[in-house]
């Protein structure tokens, strides 16, 4: 039989700061659900309260995480609960209202044939609709509505939560493809904005 997990323990532990002597876990290859950095003071059993799901869940979606350890910073899969109807959580879903893109010396980034022209270090600054708790940055082909772990660049963890975020890119030489940009709340992730960009 599997471990109690709700009163075991494991699910208590607190994230672990890494070390130079301790290897942050890869992400999950696969998630059906969304992804989650593991922040100061997060524990197994908060996260999962947090996100109304149980730890047996999430330790069966992240099957690198060894007797409920887990590191901050560490990239999680949190599996997909429906805890309200849709309608309930389309109101709730947090969307880019306003992106502005900007060089190293705060001039706007150029738009050339639809895509944004992107410097060697861009800094990008998104206003959501609702405050968010986190906001994830993945490259990607045109239109893609599933994300896989490879494909994230970033994410910025709001503390308290709130509505503008701001992220830090340095860019490889000949990036072309969409960002897309995902808020999400303690609740439910919004839907991907896209925007086309590249970098010659």
């Amino acid at each position: 039989m599997p471990p109690d997990w709700e009163t075991n323990e494991i699910g208590f532990r607190t994230a672990i700061q890494p070390t130079s002597h301790l290897i942050i876990p890869e992400a999950p290859l696969t998630c059906k659900g969304f992804l989650y950095a593991v922040q100061p003071g997060d524990t197994l059993h908060s996260i999962t309260r947090r996100f109304r799901c149980s730890i047996h869940d999430v330790i069966s979606a992240n099957p690198h995480i060894r007797n409920g350890t887990i590191f901050v910073r560490q990239i999680i899969c949190i599996p997909v609960i429906k805890v309200l109807p849709f309608k309930q959580f389309f109101p709730l879903a947090p969307r880019v209202l306003f992106k502005e893109f900007f060089g190293p010396f705060g001039e706007t980034l150029p738009v050339a044939n639809g895509s944004v022209q992107l410097a060697a270090r861009t800094f990008i600054r998104v206003i959501f609709s609702r405050p968010v708790i986190q906001a994830f940055f993945f490259l990607a082909p045109s239109g893609t509505l599933t994300f896989l772990p490879g494909q994230l660049i970033g994410v910025e963890t709001l503390v308290p939560k709130q509505r503008v975020a701001r992220f830090v890119w340095d860019v490889p030489a000949g990036t072309r493809g969409s960002l897309f940009i995902v808020g999400c709340n303690e609740f439910v992730c919004g839907p991907p904005n896209e925007t086309e960009v590249r970098r010659i």
